[in-house]
């Protein structure tokens, strides 16, 4: 039997092996009505993405509403700005914008899905309703009342749409979030992290230990026991999933990464990728999880790329962001400010983006700024790196712990006015540093004391509970918020598992609920993609402990 293929949909057509002449005439002519009706919707679709996310009518000018009085175009009249990318909605202080993706205008009443509005409650379902057609769409949009004859929001502009605009606009929302997202069936969620080469072995078992034992504890969750009890999300319809994890590790140089997470992906497709360890450049895997839209969500890394994208959630914006905070506290001492700053790093990515950070900060200022490459750690090497400093400069190590050791040792005495640490690249290790440091002071971008304390109880009861030991407490908390921030977000999403809602959904949540982060603070707005933003000065007491030396600095 001959098999064709629509050059648009890529639908396979049969044709029987015995035609006669006007039979195949007018299976060739079926053919080609299908395909050119399969351009034709192709086409409306894209019109219709263009009204939704850029505000541009199908003529070329631009989409104009009316609110309150006041009139939006373009841009700021996109249906996405409220609606959000994935269509299912979104909170702006109290006023909800509705789910509009497919699954919601136009399904039947009482088959559409359920979502949860609010994630500070979880009462606020959406409604059931009837199918929205041209009429009734076109109605709210025109009028703003909804099918159900309810005002809308008088936040919500009312347009004026042509019927072939209604048409487009329709058949991209049919479209929008109306299939689940790849790495979801019908009985599972499949999830990776990735691991870069050179990561501590220990720091990698900790992780995969940790992330395994919550999946292990949340898939058993699921199952129904006599006399369990559930919370009020618990008592919401939804399809049970196992969750399943897989670890990318990766090998060899950064330019190999790329096909080497193509491959992983292409074996088994994710639907997320949560946290991660590296630590050197996380660049190739940031690109990769833009490219292939998969949600990357807060790896523990100190190099974080400065345009992260869409897909991609930092803790915080790394080496850079000890860099700004350094800089506003070199800027902002009044008495005695610095005349030079010397930095001293080595040639890998962390040293190179830290030393970029900073002289972009002091652009402008009267602070020099001088870059000093540490070639070595032979004792002459680090004297020549060391060489000419005085009483009237600052210097910062942007060294790790076995470096800045390395340096202790040779130069027992810093002969400048003050010095900084990073502490992302110290990771937790100031054993090496000696008494005689006094001037010395750490970037730390954690919390610290009583605070830290309260924020990392339930982990350390729960290392206790999975009798698990501390390896480095910010990473192993950062991995443990990692596992609840998902576990909370997945639940509340219900069965809308698609990518784009997972993204725009951790915006809205990141900064409810309890911080059990090693971070005073973790929150997103639309479009920011570091959550920590600040970092405090820090000094090294008697005991090894650090305590604060400055309020926390937020460049």
């Amino acid at each position: 039997m001959l098999k064709m293929k629509c050059v648009v949909t890529g639908q396979k057509f049969r044709r029987p092996k015995a035609l006669g002449p006007l039979l195949m005439a007018l299976w060739a002519l079926a053919v080609t009505a299908e395909a050119k009706q399969s351009a034709a919707n192709s086409k409306e679709i894209e019109l219709g993405q263009r009204i939704y996310r850029q505000g541009i009518l199908p003529s070329g000018k631009p989409l104009i509403g009316k609110r309150m009085g006041a009139t939006v175009e373009g841009a700021a009249a996109a249906c996405e700005n409220c609606h959000r990318g994935s269509g299912m909605g979104s909170l702006e202080g109290n006023v909800v914008a509705a789910p509009i993706a497919g699954p919601f205008l136009f399904a039947k009443k009482g088959e559409g899905p359920l979502v949860v509005a609010d994630a500070r409650t979880v009462s606020s379902l959406n409604r059931a309703h009837d199918p929205y057609n041209e009429t009734s769409f076109r109605r709210a949009m025109h009028d703003g009342i909804t099918i159900n004859d309810k005002k809308i929001n008088p936040l919500m502009p009312q347009f004026d749409f042509k019927p072939a605009e209604i048409k487009a606009l329709m058949a991209y929302l049919k479209q929008l979030s109306s299939q689940l997202s790849p790495g979801v069936n019908e009985d599972s969620i499949e999830f990776a992290t990735i691991v870069t080469p050179g990561v501590d072995a220990n720091q990698r078992e900790m992780q995969q230990a940790m992330m395994q034992s919550v999946f292990v504890q949340r898939n058993s969750s699921q199952s129904v026991r006599s006399g369990q009890m559930k919370m009020p999300l618990d008592l919401i319809p939804r399809t049970p999933r196992a969750w399943k994890l897989t670890t990318w590790e990766l090998q060899g140089a950064p330019e190999t990464w790329g096909d080497q997470l193509q491959a992983f992906y292409k074996q088994k497709p994710v639907f997320a990728v949560i946290g991660g360890l590296s630590d050197t450049t996380w660049e190739p895997i940031n690109s990769f999880c833009n490219r292939q839209k998969i949600p990357c969500l807060l790896p523990s890394v100190p190099v974080v790329p400065d345009q992260p994208g869409f897909y991609n959630l930092y803790y915080s914006h790394g080496v850079t962001l000890e860099a700004q905070v350094l800089a506003k506290h070199l800027r902002d001492i009044q008495d005695n400010p610095p005349k030079r700053l010397l930095q001293i790093y080595r040639d890998n990515e962390a040293g190179r983006a830290a030393i970029a950070a900073s002289g972009k900060a002091l652009e402008g200022s009267a602070i020099a700024v001088e870059n000093r490459l540490l070639s070595g750690l032979e004792a002459a090497q680090i004297q020549e790196a060391m060489k000419d400093l005085g009483g009237q400069d600052q210097q910062v190590l942007w060294l790790n712990s076995d470096e800045v050791k390395a340096v202790a040792k040779v130069a027992d005495k810093l002969d400048v006015a003050a010095a900084y640490v990073s502490g992302f690249l110290a990771k937790e290790n100031y054993s090496g540093i000696p008494a005689s440091w006094s001037n010395l002071r750490v970037i730390y971008p954690y919390e610290l004391g009583e605070k830290r304390i309260k924020n990392l109880e339930a982990l350390n009861q729960w290392l206790i509970i999975w009798n698990k030991t501390t390896v480095n407490e910010p990473q192993q908390a950062e991995v443990f918020f990692n596992m609840l921030f998902m576990t909370d977000l997945v639940s509340q999403m219900l069965d809308n598992l698609y990518r784009d809602y997972f993204v725009e959904r951790a915006e809205d949540m990141l900064s409810l609920g309890s911080n059990v982060s090693p971070y005073p603070h973790l929150s997103l707005s639309r479009g920011q993609r570091y959550a920590s933003k600040g970092a405090y000065l820090a000094k090294l007491g008697e005991n090894g402990k650090l305590t604060p030396d400055s309020d926390w600095i937020v460049p």
